[in-house]
């Protein structure tokens, strides 16, 4: 069966458009299957239901710097096509002036469509590099409009270089229900994919942050996953916690620094579960991220009442033997004077924007926070997590750092309190990464009377896994920042192709 539609000599489809359940905007050829479906879905809504997933990876137009619009002044110069008498086009022009977009943003997206539809028809010859910076512009509106019109997404994947003002406004806008007919509101599932671009020996980088502001009010949100990820000098560092309708967050395998790392766990209202790891990959500094269980433990202590599964593995980045950056009450040692800090800061709410602050502070749940605890050099105690009944850890996450890497050796510092005390009563099962035996006798001791105890102070353990066996971590794994080729992480791959209703295989 053929998955293009035909046009007729006036551009409407006249051949039949498959009904998909994941439509694609990665490669060049993605664009050509676009026009047909909005002129499909224009006509025929009720298809245009049968959408689950949207995959947005414009990582290939990015590589050729391609821009997304014309500069503000030339807006004027811009003349929609009176000429075309197709009626499914003009259905589709009367859809986009329907929408709530300002005259500008309307003019653009018609005169684009317009700028297609002449060219699928041979209406328009023109060069091949103009064929193909018109041809981005198109695929830009015909993202916000399938966005628009498929209302029942339920999977997203945001890919690197997503910096196309006509999208992020349109989803921002559709997050904070600052327009009519907002989208994506049956959305619940997101997940932050690497460019097919980019080279697969590093880590893709986003503005997470920004992402995020995209998504997290959406009704219907569950979860947000990324893998192979890196923060790298982000844009965007600031966000209101507890406003976001988040779940689940996986966040695996990547470069991500212990604030800004805190500062997204912070963001779900009641988180339920939480899977993450760092490294793998080569960074684009050649360096690695700093990181401290506590950053990760304070950002937790706020779903103490919702938190189900947590799933951390960071031994490999957040336990090294320098005193540098273990006091959670330490200030950033920025070496700026306050007149930058107050400009700085400023420039950060502006880019979040000042009336979705007060929007988000409204909904937030976040409280303020109690006295510092003692964390040591380690996550902190779990006792007072009593839904928590899966805990997958890394042991030194767990305990804290190790005094040395020759074996067998001590506990840098106490753990603040013991093992089986630092367990809830509700623990099921409890995997414990990067344990051997007789490395470390500080740590045997916890085990033993973790093992000794257990039927009086976890009566629910019935699984513990890494301790009667080495489950390696990925200190086992990806020990140092620069790592050989051949011992690089292989990223995950996703089945990411175009999708026919009820036929499983890729297009």
């Amino acid at each position: 069966m053929s998955t293009q539609a035909v046009l007729s000599p006036s551009g409407s489809a006249t051949a039949f458009t498959p009904n998909y359940s994941r439509i694609r905007f990665q490669k060049p050829d993605d664009i050509e299957r676009l026009y047909p479906l909005l002129t499909s879905y224009v006509r025929s809504p009720s298809r245009a239901k049968n959408v689950s997933e949207i995959v947005i990876d414009l990582g290939y137009w990015s590589y050729f710097g391609f821009s997304v619009f014309p500069h503000e002044e030339q807006v004027q110069e811009m003349v929609v096509d009176e000429n075309i008498r197709d009626e499914f086009h003009i259905q589709l022009q009367d859809y986009v002036r329907g929408l709530d977009f300002d005259d500008n943003t309307t003019t653009r997206f018609i005169q684009s469509l317009d700028w297609k539809q002449r060219q699928m028809t041979g209406a328009w010859q023109g060069p091949g590099s103009k064929r193909k910076r018109e041809n981005f512009q198109f695929g830009i509106t015909a993202i916000v409009l399938l966005l628009s019109l498929c209302d029942n997404i339920s999977t997203l994947y945001l890919g690197e270089s997503l910096r196309q003002k006509p999208i992020l406004n349109y989803m921002v806008k559709g997050n904070y229900r600052e327009i009519k007919n907002s989208p994506l509101q049956n959305l619940k599932n997101v997940r932050f994919i690497t460019s097919y671009m980019s080279d697969e020996r590093n880590y893709g980088r986003i503005e997470i942050l920004e992402y995020i502001q995209l998504i997290h009010r959406l009704p219907a949100l569950e979860s947000v996953a990324m893998d192979a990820i890196q923060e790298y000098q982000a844009d965007r560092m600031f966000f209101i916690p507890g406003t976001g309708n988040i779940k689940r967050m996986e966040i695996t395998h990547c470069d991500i620094s212990g604030e800004f790392l805190a500062t997204m766990i912070s963001i779900p209202k009641a988180l339920e579960e939480l899977k993450l790891s760092m490294g793998g990959l080569w960074s684009r500094d050649g360096g690695g991220p700093l990181i401290r269980p506590f950053h990760v433990g304070i950002a937790l202590s706020a779903y103490k009442d919702s938190l189900r599964v947590l799933d951390i593995d960071i031994d490999n980045v957040g336990n090294d033997t320098g005193e540098y950056g273990w006091d959670p009450t330490e200030e950033d040692n920025l070496d700026i004077d306050e007149e930058e800090r107050n400009w700085l800061m400023n420039r950060q709410l502006d880019k979040y924007g000042r009336n979705r602050i007060t929007m988000d502070k409204a909904i937030s749940t976040a409280v303020e926070k109690s006295p510092m605890k003692d964390y040591g050099r380690t996550i902190g105690s779990l006792h007072d997590f009593p839904r928590l009944t899966h805990l997958s850890i890394s042991i030194m996450t767990l305990l804290g750092s190790y005094g040395n890497w020759q074996t067998p050796c001590r506990l840098l510092k106490t753990a603040p309190f013991r093992l089986v005390d630092g367990l809830p009563p509700s623990l099921e099962h409890l995997c414990i990464y990067g344990y051997v035996r007789g490395d470390n006798p500080d740590v045997d001791g916890h085990i033993d009377e973790l093992l000794s105890k257990k039927a009086e102070k976890l009566p629910r353990l019935k699984v513990i896994k890494g301790v009667y066996e080495h489950v390696q971590g990925l200190k086992d794994i990806f020990d140092g920042y620069r790592l050989d080729e051949q011992d690089l992480y292989v990223r995950k791959e996703f089945d990411l192709g175009w999708k026919v209703m009820d036929e499983p295989g890729r297009i």
